[in-house]
C-alpha cells in the first residue's frame, strides 16, 4: 500500500482484513496561531490612524474621476471632489467597477460568506476551530462564540439566503452535538463580500495606464493576514523605494 507499517494500528489491519471502513477523529493544534475580535480591530486601527493625522472621509461614494496628462487629478465624491497626487484603489469587492471607470480591467467576483455571533453561555469554545470538511470556523470573542463560514459566489443585491446559515449551523452539531444552535432571524445574521480574483491571487501594484495609481485588492478570504504585508508593499510602490519583495506575481494588468 505504499505506507509505513509503524503507522498502521491494529484496528486499522482489522479493518481492511475485513473492509470495514475507518473512521478517524482528531484534531491538530497550531500553537502559532491567533485571532483578533474585528470590531476591537478596526476601533483600535481608526483611533491610531486619527492620532497620526489621517483623515478619514465616511458616508462618501467615489463617483468618478478626473484625468489630466495619464494621471487621476481628481477624485470625485457623492460630496466633495479632492484633488489628487497618489490614488491607492484598494475598496475590496467593490474594485472591479471603480478599476472600470478608470480603464483598468481587474477580473473579481464577490464571495459572500456568513455568520453567526451568540452570547449564550452554552455555545462557548475556548480555542478558535476550524472544522475542515464543515467548512466552518468557531472563533471565541470577548465571551461571545462566532460560527461562520461558506463560499457563495453572488451579487451584492441578492438578499441572505438562509439555507446557507443553516449548513453552518448543522455543520457544528456534527462536530460539536451538545450545540444545539437554534436558527437565527435574518436580522441577526451577519455576511459579507470576499474580493475573489481570477486566479486567486491579490492585485497589487501600479496600473499601467494611470500613472499615479496604484491598486490593492482581491485578497479573497486572507486580506487581514496579507494586510500588513500589502501595506508595505503600497507603501514602497507609493513613495517609490525598494520592493521587499518581488510582485510580479500581483501584476495588476496580468489580465488586460
Amino acid at each position: 500500500l505504499g505506507l509505513d507499517a509503524d503507522l498502521i494500528t491494529g484496528e486499522q489491519v482489522q479493518a481492511m482484513e475485513s473492509h470495514t471502513p475507518v473512521i478517524s477523529k482528531g484534531a491538530i493544534f497550531f500553537k502559532c496561531d491567533a485571532h483578533c475580535y474585528p470590531n476591537d480591530l478596526m476601533r483600535n486601527l481608526i483611533a491610531y490612524l486619527k492620532s497620526k493625522g489621517v483623515q478619514l472621509n465616511a458616508g462618501e461614494e467615489v463617483t468618478g474621476f478626473e484625468k489630466l496628462n495619464g494621471k487621476v487629478s481628481k477624485v470625485i465624491t457623492s460630496k466633495n471632489n479632492y484633488d489628487a497626487d497618489t490614488v491607492i484603489l484598494a475598496t475590496g469587492s467593490w474594485s472591479r467597477p471603480i478599476a472600470a471607470r478608470l480603464g483598468l480591467s481587474i477580473p473579481m467576483v464577490a464571495g459572500r460568506g456568513y455568520s453567526i455571533t451568540t452570547e449564550d453561555p452554552r455555545f462557548r469554545v475556548n480555542y478558535p476551530s476550524v472544522l475542515m470538511e464543515g467548512r466552518v470556523a468557531l472563533t471565541p470573542m470577548n465571551g461571545r462564540t462566532r460560527f461562520g463560514g461558506t463560499m457563495e459566489i453572488t451579487s451584492m443585491n441578492v438578499p441572505a439566503r438562509m439555507p446557507r446559515v443553516k449548513g453552518i449551523l448543522e455543520a457544528v452539531k456534527r462536530y460539536f452535538p451538545e450545540f444545539d444552535v437554534p436558527m437565527p432571524s435574518v436580522e441577526q445574521v451577519w455576511y459579507g463580500y470576499r474580493p475573489c480574483s481570477a486566479d486567486g491571487l491579490p492585485y497589487i501594484g501600479r496600473a499601467n495606464n494611470v500613472n499615479n495609481l496604484v491598486v490593492a485588492t482581491g485578497h479573497a478570504m486572507l486580506g487581514l493576514s496579507l494586510g500588513p504585508g500589502t501595506g508595505k508593499l503600497v507603501a514602497e510602490i507609493a513613495n517609490e523605494r525598494p520592493l521587499s519583495m518581488d510582485i510580479a506575481p500581483f501584476n495588476t494588468n496580468r489580465f488586460s
